[in-house]
């Protein structure tokens, strides 16, 4: 490359003063690294300006080997890192500082190898270093062994094992392990029972605020589950743990004051509630607050359109019984517009999905009438009726025998209608009901008219094969199936 030699004087003194620093930086760069150097010849100025170009390229590569070799781990540079979502660098500092022995690089480390994040996922190396981050009493790692080895995360469940790193993190101070291992206490697991020590982890996690463990004591004080019940503890401990915004303690507080539990009966304040449970996405205060303002409990202002949009949010999200509610609504019409065939579908939804027995008769009652289907079906009924009565729903047992003295879907068969007709009475036996009352009847007219000695006696033997048939599925029949309302509050474990 040829320059003039008559460049302009500015230039020139510019261009020296850049070369002289290129010189400087470079030598000092070669004697750091020991590399080779010889000092370059006098040369003149167009001689001088590639052989800049090759210094300050040269210079480039020496600070970049230079930057490389002097990284020093830290963890406040590597948690900034972790925070601003640098993986990468984040995992470099971790990495060296976890080698070094440092727990809480270990515990980092650990969670970025459970997830995945800036490196593939290993579970198991994760494991290892939780375990060696905890052995260091580092508080977050000691409860996260707890709380792998409850669930085996990465290795296999051991309650035994659980227990004794919550009791190592409760008695280290965390608030989340103590109250992991009073559930734990109070659930008998591993352990025996012992509802007093429980209280009193319970209580030494909800005084640091914790609210779960808030509501957990309420409920053992609510409950007299070792303490004395105490219905004003157990409200001003649900009421702490509410007021943080836990659902299923708005939702104890809504009970509470709907049903005068241990406080003045108060529908507004019990509606107000649960109302910011069901706000939140909490299915059974959905379903409650629905159904008060489908009865005008609490606000009189509400009435079945507002309940409506309640039971569909709670149906949406799988309630069985708002299900069926919704499609009552759509079948009479009463806050939503009249639509059999919305209904044959919403009844549809609780009857296969959530096995609900009361939306099996709704739904057999339509396909026999006809109503939100393409025409009448009988057989369809009469499989419904079935399912009901598989269900060990009385009102099950009551179709059946309809079916089977009319001829609904099936045969003419007195013996069997009999039959069906005595389970529902003696399933309903004690309670005066419509049902009851219906089933006793058909009994009576069955026996009257149309049943000889020999057709009781096989209606007997009948009855008698089924009941030792069913005896085993009744005794597995799961809690609050059929009409039963849910249980009010609920337990974290």
């Amino acid at each position: 490359m040829k320059f003039k030699k008559n460049l302009p004087e500015k230039g020139r003194a510019l261009t020296q003063r850049l070369l002289t620093f290129a010189r400087t930086y470079y030598l000092g760069s070669c004697e750091k690294f020991h590399v080779p150097f010889r000092i370059f010849p006098p040369m003149t100025l167009p001689r001088f300006l590639p052989a800049f170009l090759i210094v300050l390229m040269l210079c480039g590569t020496s600070a970049q080997q230079a930057h490389a070799q002097g990284f020093r781990p830290s963890f406040e540079a590597g948690l900034s890192a972790f925070n601003y979502g640098d993986n990468d660098l984040a995992a470099r500092h971790f990495w060296r500082l976890a080698a070094q022995g440092d727990s809480r690089a270990q515990y980092y480390l650990a969670y970025m190898l459970d997830t995945g994040l800036g490196m593939g996922q290993n579970i198991q190396q994760a494991v290892s270093y939780y375990r060696k981050s905890a052995e260091q009493d580092y508080l977050p790692a000691v409860v996260y062994m707890g709380y792998i080895y409850s669930i085996g995360h990465g290795l296999k469940r051991d309650d035994e094992q659980a227990f004794k790193w919550y009791a190592r993190a409760a008695q280290l101070g965390d608030p989340i392990a103590q109250n992991n291992l009073a559930t734990m206490l109070r659930m008998g697991r591993p352990y025996k029972k012992n509802l007093p020590l429980a209280s009193q982890w319970f209580m030494q996690s909800a005084t640091q605020g914790n609210m779960r463990a808030q509501y957990n004591l309420a409920t053992m004080y609510r409950l007299g589950e070792g303490v004395q019940v105490n219905y004003p503890e157990a409200l001003r401990w649900y009421t702490f743990a509410a007021n943080q915004g836990d659902v299923y303690a708005q939702n104890a507080l809504g009970y509470m004051y709907r049903n005068g539990n241990g406080v003045e009966k108060n529908p507004t304040i019990a509606i107000d509630w649960y109302r910011r449970a069901a706000e939140q996405g909490h299915m059974p205060s959905q379903f409650v607050i629905a159904r008060m303002y489908e009865l005008g409990e609490g606000d009189p202002t509400k009435g079945p359109e507002d309940a409506a949009i309640w039971y569909m949010h709670a149906a949406k999200t799988g309630n069985a019984r708002a299900q069926h509610r919704v499609a009552l609504m759509y079948e009479t019409g009463n806050g939503l517009p009249k639509d059999f065939a919305s209904a044959v579908s919403w009844y549809r939804k609780a009857a296969e999905e959530n096995t609900y027995p009361p939306s099996m008769i709704a739904l057999g009652q339509l396909y026999e009438g006809g109503l939100g289907v393409a025409r009448a079906n009988p057989k369809a009924a009469f499989d419904w009726y079935q399912k009901a009565a598989e269900e060990l729903y009385p009102h099950g047992f009551i179709e059946l025998g309809r079916a089977h003295r009319y001829g609904v879907g099936t045969a003419i068969n007195p013996v069997e209608a009999y039959k069906w007709y005595f389970l529902a009475a003696e399933e309903l036996r004690g309670q005066t009901s419509e049902l009851r009352n219906t089933a006793v009847r058909n009994i009576s007219e069955l026996s009257a008219t149309q049943l000889s000695p020999a057709d009781r006696d096989k209606a007997n033997r009948e009855i008698e094969t089924w009941k030792a048939r069913q005896g085993l599925k009744r005794q597995r029949l799961p809690q609050g199936r059929g009409n039963r309302p849910a249980d009010p509050a609920f337990q974290y474990e």
